[in-house]
């Protein structure tokens, strides 16, 4: 019953927040591995935006209409 396009979008918001999230956070160790910068200065950096990551998700499985309403409009 849940919406193929809302289950992408949550899908997709998931997935990035964990590629940014330590411990595992496959994309810091990559970013840090390339900039040649200790892991503790990339987090910080991070923190911001996975801050407003997680806020957006949260929002997104509140109100599902924030994802659905733009699809409806648009297949009108």
């Amino acid at each position: 019953g849940i919406d193929p396009v809302y289950f992408g979008v949550l899908f997709i918001m998931n997935n990035a927040i964990g590629l940014i999230t330590p411990p595992v956070g496959t994309v810091l160790n990559v970013v840090s591995g390339v900039a040649r910068v200790r892991l503790d200065p990339v987090i910080r950096a991070i923190t911001p935006y996975l801050l407003v990551q997680t806020a957006v998700l949260v929002l997104l499985v509140l109100f599902p209409q924030l994802v659905l309403a733009p699809l409806q409009f648009l297949t009108r």
